[in-house]
């Protein structure tokens, strides 16, 4: 491939990290107060703390010693939304954070492999906010669950005459809800929340309760998301077919080998991932459903997931075999091969582009979420299933940087441009259609409106299309992979400790070494064939 300068990409690198740093700062540039911005809490509590803090009210409660088995992060992410979109975080701060805390730990409880209690504790002060017993009993008639709910209201200290008892609807006949009659955030209505089966009280929480009328637009943006997810996946999985066929009928101009280690790389890396995220996969039931049912499914989520990313596994091998003989048809070869003498120059030179245009892309990212935030009013919410904290190991998460990179250029740059460029004889078309394509797959992010993060993907996805054509694989793939470290690592190190900072600087760096260990590699294999490493 004929190598191009990177001063031009150094400049625009620099513009990218400018605009990075003036858009996150930007409230401290402009003087403005940031108090009034939602953000993951970083816990001031331990986990073990929270453990024993759930342990001695369960027993207090239930009257027997019940051991936690594991302590999740979690997030009431409707009334995140809510305070957010309705512009109420000052006031949700000032008056209701310690009482309803929108960010939490769920302590789980039980014995004999089985979880019987779920305890919510405030991951600043530890107190418990919050419980629920696992429970097949009936639900009561209204009479019988106003007396044992009022019961429970007197022991917990709440005067009844402050509050209106709402009747239990069909869909939960279990649960009766306290309003209060004065306590509000905007249109947020204080509540306790008793829910009562087989004659006893089997969860107990205090909530602000969003609007029906917000509920309402959350639902239909995610039915909007999951719609955009849903196409990703019919139509990647359609690209998977044409990859297949393509195979198939060019097989005889094929290198089968190539690919195979970005696969195996792709599929051990996902894999052990799936396993590291099991907390996480405990968080994601439903407002309003038994957080119970996501418990007992997580173990079953672990092995769907793994079937899901082998299936990805796949489609990535196939779109980089089947891409090769379409890329020779348009006169290209965007990926030189290990034993080509100017393998390894080219594996440090994508490297050093990667870098920079990584930058450049942190750059435009953050310049599209701020014009999002300032005139479309996009706001985000924690999300407790890509939480950290919600991982066994939170060190290995940036690993994942290089799942995203091998995947999913392979699939949308390596693969998808060759094809549609092929289908619809426009290069243009041909960046742009894969770039939309991949965009789908990330509009299920908290992230509202949903169409943020696809305008905003998508024009990633035309600027590493057009850095893949100018060039090549590597390039793009070392940008990606760049790109994911650095927001990841940032995430590491957000946790505070220094063993954390200094491992997030070491994964910043990670693509770089792994660069220039491949050079030297392949210094020595092209060293005993009696060839010298050269720029083409």
């Amino acid at each position: 491939m004929r190598q191009h300068p990177i001063t031009r990409l150094g400049t625009w690198a620099i513009v990218g990290i400018i605009l990075f740093v003036v858009t996150n700062w930007w409230p401290s540039i402009a003087g403005k107060d940031e108090s009034a911005v939602i953000a993951e809490t970083r816990p001031a509590l331990s986990k073990q703390a929270a453990a024993a803090a759930a342990e001695a009210y369960i027993a207090g409660l239930n009257g027997g010693s019940v051991q936690a088995t594991l302590v999740m992060y979690e997030s009431d992410q409707l009334l995140s939304g809510y305070v957010q979109k309705e512009r109420l975080v000052k006031p949700y701060k000032a008056e209701f954070e310690k009482l309803v805390p929108i960010d939490y730990y769920r302590v789980e409880l039980g014995g004999g492999g089985k979880t019987g209690f779920l305890v919510d504790v405030d991951l600043k002060s530890g107190e418990v906010i919050g419980w629920q017993k696992r429970s097949d009993g009936a639900a009561p008639s209204v009479r019988e669950g106003r007396r044992i709910a009022e019961s429970y209201m007197r022991q917990a200290g709440k005067p009844l005459e402050s509050y209106e008892m709402l009747l239990p609807n069909k869909t939960q006949p279990y649960q009766f809800a306290f309003e209060h009659r004065s306590a509000k955030l905007g249109e947020a209505k204080l509540r306790q929340v008793v829910e009562i089966r087989g004659g006893e009280v089997t969860a107990y929480r205090t909530e602000l309760r969003a609007p029906d009328s917000h509920i309402a637009w959350v639902e239909r943006q995610d039915r909007a998301a999951a719609s955009m997810t849903s196409w990703n996946l019919i139509i990647s999985a359609a690209m998977g077919l044409a990859a297949i066929v393509l195979m198939i009928v060019h097989r005889k101009r094929i290198a089968f080998v190539r690919g195979l280690w970005l696969t195996f790389t792709f599929l051990v890396l996902y894999w052990t991932n799936n396993s590291n995220m099991a907390p996480a996969f405990k968080t994601l039931s439903s407002p309003g459903a038994d957080p119970f049912l996501s418990v007992d499914a997580a173990p079953g989520m672990v092995i769907v997931m793994n079937v899901v990313v082998t299936l990805m596994g796949l489609i990535g091998y196939v779109s980089l075999a089947a891409g090769q003989p379409l890329w020779r048809d348009h006169g290209m070869r965007p990926w030189p091969r290990w034993r080509e003498p100017a393998f390894g120059v080219h594996t440090t030179d994508s490297m050093k582009r990667g870098y920079m245009i990584a930058c450049l892309m942190l750059g435009l990212q953050s310049l599209l979420f701020f014009v999002a935030e300032q005139r479309f009013d996009m706001w985000a919410v924690t999300d407790p299933s890509g939480s950290l904290y919600n991982l066994y190991r939170p060190e290995l998460f940036p690993l994942m940087a290089w799942t995203a990179a091998i995947s999913e250029e392979a699939i949308y740059r390596f693969f998808g441009i060759a094809l549609f460029k092929k289908l619809l004889r426009s290069t243009f078309l041909a960046v742009l259609v894969p770039s939309m394509i991949w965009a789908f797959s990330h509009t299920q992010y908290p992230i509202y409106p949903v169409y943020t993060r696809f305008v905003e993907v998508t024009a990633l996805g035309v600027l590493l299309g057009y850095a893949f054509l100018k060039y090549g694989f590597a390039t793009v793939l070392f940008a990606h992979a760049v790109m994911d470290s650095l927001l990841m690592s940032f995430s590491l190190m957000n946790i505070g400790t220094a063993a954390d900072i200094a491992l997030g600087l070491v994964y910043i760096v990670s693509p770089a070494l792994l660069a220039v260990l491949l050079r030297m590699l392949h210094r020595r294999f092209i060293a005993r064939r009696g060839v010298s490493d050269f720029r083409t």
